[in-house]
C-alpha cells in the first residue's frame, strides 16, 4: 500500500485495501499543512458544515468541508496525502461530533410549557434553527444577526449559554415571586 495522493485515491476502481486499513488510524488535527481550530472558525460555518455533514454523497462535498474546516484550497484538498485524510477526517468528525454533544447538553431547554410551545407552532422554526440564536443575540446587542455569524464559534456559543442560563434564572424568579 502507497500513501497516495487524494486525486489518484479517487481514481482507484478498488479502494477496499485502503479503505480497511486506514479506517483505523487515530484522529489527527493536520491535513496540507493546516490544523482545525472548530472554536475559532466562524460560527455559520460551523452550522453549515454540521448541516453538511449528513448530506456528503460526493467528493464534491467531502472538498468543500475541508476547505472549509481546515482553510485550505482546492488544489491542496486533492494533493494531500490519503494517509492525512483519513486521519483528519476521524478528527474532525470527532470534533463535530463534540460540539453537537456538547451544544444539545448546555443549550436543551427544560420548559414544563413544552407542549404549548409544540402547539403554537414550534415546528415552522425549524428551518431557522441555525439564524435564530444569532438574531436573539442581535437584537439583545443591537448587531446584525448575520453580522454575529462571522464571529468565532466560541463567542457566539458563549453567549448564547450565558442568555440561555439567564432566560432561566429570570422565569423561574418571574414564578417565585407570584407566589
Amino acid at each position: 500500500m502507497k500513501n497516495i495522493t487524494l486525486k489518484q485515491y479517487t481514481r482507484l476502481r478498488d479502494t477496499l485495501v485502503y479503505d480497511s486499513i486506514l479506517e483505523h488510524l487515530n484522529p489527527k488535527n493536520s491535513f496540507a499543512g493546516h490544523s482545525m481550530n472548530i472554536y475559532a472558525m466562524p460560527y455559520a460555518n460551523v452550522k453549515y458544515c454540521i448541516r453538511l455533514l449528513p448530506k456528503i454523497n460526493s467528493w464534491q462535498n467531502v472538498q468543500q468541508l475541508f476547505e472549509i474546516c481546515f482553510d485550505i484550497t482546492e488544489q491542496a484538498f486533492w494533493k494531500a496525502s490519503i494517509i492525512d485524510f483519513f486521519a483528519a477526517k476521524r478528527f474532525m468528525i470527532a470534533a463535530f461530533e463534540n460540539i453537537i454533544a456538547t451544544e444539545n447538553k448546555l443549550l436543551a431547554s427544560m420548559s414544563t410549557d413544552g407542549h404549548l410551545w409544540e402547539m403554537a407552532g414550534a415546528d415552522k422554526l425549524k428551518p431557522y434553527s441555525d439564524t435564530l440564536p444569532l438574531l436573539q443575540l442581535g437584537r439583545l446587542f443591537g448587531q446584525y444577526p448575520f453580522d454575529l455569524g462571522r464571529k468565532p464559534y466560541s463567542e457566539i456559543f458563549s453567549l448564547l449559554a450565558q442568555t440561555k442560563a439567564q432566560n432561566e434564572v429570570e422565569t423561574e424568579y418571574q414564578k417565585i415571586s407570584r407566589q
